[in-house]
């Protein structure tokens, strides 16, 4: 990789290294508990981590001001400025404030946190991405992603909607209309408001709420002085800042972004003119009104506006053998908007060093309008692959011809609110036990106003014959839904420490939750258990020292239920079923990790192997990034495989990442089956060279277990970063993605159909960035010494520009065939992007 960096930079010439100093000392918590792991940087150079009984100590560059930078997760980050001289060795220890509820001992939260993914949100500046939080997942266990232009992500076969998100506690959602990527907009987590990230998939705590998949527990940053960051791009811009007052009782960060996403809608198969905008403003303040209780505020307000008038669309599909060409023209417009505002208001008391007690109150609502009206009029014709015929490349026969109308007026509008109470007690013999518990109450208010159909015609099929006879629409949809109801939940957990020895220690963790929902009456309870174990082994280096043998291990189980929200309720007709229930996931996880350090750097390497027991399955189809539910506990299921990850330095103080996942889901619906018919010869009556088509017998054939439409059985991803050897301020950022094919069939709601596959999906995209200022070496006067650091950017999205399938249009002929049209993503594009913190 290095030989690459040295061909792409030639003209680069080396770098002499500056003069040096050495920074050390101990970093320990707000209860002055040495802090282990705490990551200690100075930007543009050196970075270390705290050992076990926190002590660190730092190469730094000599003779001009520096920022070293204190990062530890759940906890405030801590940056000092100092100008140390060459060859000074100067002692400073440093005390962090925790932001989180502590649980059982900080020492040891690497063994109670077992299984838990713990993200760095500044990745998402340089990793090249739209920037959302979702490109972060990419390299965690069992994620997911297809689909660059959409925030959503499946985990371990679970569609989107089974991942429950948190900001602060308060969990979010996204627009309930949206049909494609591009409709969506900015998700909610603003990620230069990031403190810390918490991803698990699968065998979470009962503190966590009901779903079937996952968890991603964010929580924003708590400034202790002045900070901001901006960055501008060809696809938009972003502004935080963050700041403390009143002695540091009071702060406060705010987060405004824009992205538009024209240079990169335009290479879309289908042109028109695209007007996508999306912006959102958020603001998170806290107060200390006493040294034990704190008054917190989180706002939102976002508006997602998307506009396309469609011209034309050329799709070329097919193989060699035959080669098909598929040309729309287009008329009408689509016009659709999202307009989200949330508030939560928190109140955090500690009457003790021992217990945290947390009040919180939010509101979320969102008016969603959906408006189209798409003629389109297609051509699907047979293009000459003969290479040396003049009409070479040219459509030689037509396969089908005609048209299709697509009209929508959709409007809702959803209203969440909730209150409730969190605790935590931290008790035992040196605080090795942790009790936590929690009460909320949620209503849920929905007005939706659906009024959508779908005709597509070839011959005049769909055309009335006689004044008697009505339109034949494929989907028709149209209903007023009012739903109002009252969601309680609680839960209860403990946390157990034991220590054998020095080094060994058991780590336990066992709560239940339960749930109760009005509108259809169900309550569930769910137990969850989390066993982890850390042996101390030991090893002998080459040196003959004892060293650690960095191991831990983990089980967890639980009985995982999501019961239904409002769109799982609603069916293909738009009409509101009661009678659906909670679906069920038994989860079975067993997990290991290794801490371990190559060429001195540290790394980690994390598995998992789980099996989930699925039962009341909801089926649903897959239509582009919508969930069409068939509103009906009819199917049960599995899910099953094992995911691999490599994390750390293959660059000092640069974080890369690997992951590979292999995963096997299905689900068998009850009375899915099909007939065969034979004629009087015994032949199929389907088959391709069957001339009698007069069916006199049948058989019924039970489709039995069947990929679900997220049965994706091999998943890659990589994110790598490189700098040039003497160069350290020119990066170098590869993200790649493989994923192997997802089934899919005609939209004719029969899952049992549902068992093509479509095409691999594969993306690679590169960064190239130059730090202008902050590294050592570059003088910073006048204002310039007000920015930390300075970057600018190039990214190239798609590298190798090629075609990935996100859905398939649909076109039938008057023989009733039907022919599936990819709809492809984004192809190659380029963007500029330059960041600044200050």
């Amino acid at each position: 990789m290095r030989r690459i960096f040295l061909f792409l930079w030639l003209f680069l010439p080396s770098l002499v290294h500056a003069q040096t100093a050495i920074l050390s000392g101990v970093v320990r918590d707000d209860e002055n508990r040495p802090l282990p792991d705490v990551s200690v940087a100075v930007a543009g150079a050196s970075a270390t981590s705290a050992g076990s009984n926190g002590s660190y100590s730092l190469t730094v560059p000599a003779g001009r001001p520096i920022t070293v930078r204190y990062a530890y997760p759940g906890a405030e980050t801590v940056e000092r400025n100092m100008e140390l001289k060459a060859g000074e060795n100067r002692t400073l220890d440093v005390t962090i404030r925790s932001t989180t509820i502590n649980t059982v001992t900080v020492t040891n939260e690497r063994l109670r946190d077992a299984g838990i993914d713990k993200l760095n949100a500044r990745t998402s500046h340089f990793q090249p991405s739209l920037g959302d939080v979702n490109s972060l997942l990419q390299g965690s266990l069992g994620v997911m992603t297809r689909n660059e232009l959409s925030s959503g992500y499946n985990v371990r076969g679970g569609n989107f909607d089974e991942n429950l998100v948190y900001v602060n506690d308060i969990e979010v959602y996204r627009p309930f209309l949206v049909r494609s990527g591009q409709q969506e907009g900015l998700s909610f987590p603003n990620p230069d408001m990031i403190e810390r990230i918490h991803f698990s998939a699968g065998g979470w705590e009962a503190r966590y709420g009901d779903k079937m998949s996952s968890v991603l527990d964010i929580q924003y940053k708590r400034p202790r002085e002045f900070e901001a960051i901006a960055s501008a791009s060809l696809l938009g811009g972003s502004v935080t800042v963050g700041s403390a007052m009143a002695k540091q009782r009071l702060r406060q960060i705010t987060g405004f972004r824009y992205r538009t996403l024209n240079t990169v809608l335009q290479g879309l198969d289908t042109k028109g003119d695209y007007t996508p905008t999306y912006t959102d403003l958020q603001s998170y303040w806290t107060y200390d009104l006493s040294d034990k209780v704190e008054l917190g505020f989180l706002g939102l307000y976002s508006k997602n506006r998307y506009d396309v008038v469609p011209q034309d669309r050329e799709t070329e599909l097919g193989n060699f053998n035959q080669a098909l060409r598929y040309t729309v023209y287009f008329e009408g417009q689509e016009k659709t908007a999202y307009e989200t505002f949330s508030g939560a208001l928190n109140l955090n008391v500690r009457p003790n060093k021992n217990t945290l007690l947390k009040f919180t109150g939010s509101v979320f609502n969102t008016y969603e309008t959906e408006h189209l009206d798409i003629l389109g009029e297609y051509r699907l014709g047979e293009l000459d692959r003969n290479l040396g015929s003049d009409q070479f490349g040219q459509v030689v026969r037509d396969l089908g011809v005609g048209g299709y109308l697509d009209h929508a007026r959709n409007n809702l509008e959803a209203t969440v609110a909730s209150f409730g109470h969190k605790g935590s007690l931290t008790y035992g013999t040196g605080g090795n036990s942790n009790l936590q518990w929690g009460v909320e109450a949620r209503t849920e208010a929905i007005s939706d106003r659906l009024n959508e159909w779908y005709v597509v015609d070839s011959a005049g099929y769909s055309i009335p014959q006689s004044s008697g006879d009505s339109l034949n629409l494929q989907t028709s949809v149209k209903s007023n839904i009012d739903l109002k109801s009252l969601r309680t939940s609680a839960y209860v957990q403990n946390a157990w420490e034991w220590k054998r020895g020095r080094d060994r220690s058991w780590a336990l963790v066992a709560g239940v939750r339960g749930q109760n929902w009005s509108y259809n009456g169900q309550t569930v309870i769910s137990p969850r258990v989390r066993l982890a174990y850390h042996p101390g082994w030991k090893k002998l280096n080459a040196a003959g020292d004892t060293v650690p043998n960095d191991y831990s291990f983990w089980f967890a189980t639980g009985l995982y239920y999501q019961p239904p929200f409002y769109r799982e309720l609603r069916n293909f007709s738009g009409m509101l079923n009661p009678d659906v229930m909670a679906q069920r996931s038994i989860h079975f996880i067993v997990g290991m990790d290794r801490q371990f350090k190559i060429w001195d750097r540290p790394f980690k390497f994390t598995t998992e192997a789980y099996y989930k027991i699925l039962s009341d399955l909801n089926p649903y189809e897959l239509d582009n990034v919508r969930i069409r539910y068939y509103a009906n506990n009819n199917a049960k299921g599995y899910a099953a495989g094992i995911d691999m990850k490599l994390n750390g330095e293959f660059i000092k103080g640069v974080e890369s990442w690997a992951s590979l996942s292999v995963m096997q889901t299905e689900e068998n619906l009850d009375g899915d089956f099909y007939y065969h018919y034979y004629n009087a010869a015994g032949q199929r009556t389907d088959g391709i060279d069957t001339r009698d088509r007069t069916p006199v017998d049948s058989t019924r054939v039970e489709a039995g277990y069947i990929p679900r439409p997220t049965d994706q059985r091999v998943s890659f991803a990589l994110f790598f970063q490189d700098e040039m050897p003497n160069w350290p301020t020119f990066k170098v950022h590869l993200n790649l993605v493989f994923g192997s094919s997802l089934p899919y069939g005609p939209p004719n709601f029969n899952r049992y159909a549902d068992t093509l596959r479509t095409s691999l999906y594969r993306r690679v995209d590169i960064g190239f960035s130059k730090q202008l200022l902050g590294a050592p070496g570059q003088e910073k006067t006048n204002f310039l010494r007000h920015i930390k650091d300075l970057w600018i950017s190039l990214e190239v999205f798609n590298l190798i520009n090629l075609n990935n399938t996100v859905d398939y249009t649909w076109i039938q002929d008057v023989q009733g065939r039907y022919y599936g049209i990819p709809e492809f993503l984004s192809p190659r594009r380029l963007n500029l992007k330059v960041i600044a913190r200050f």
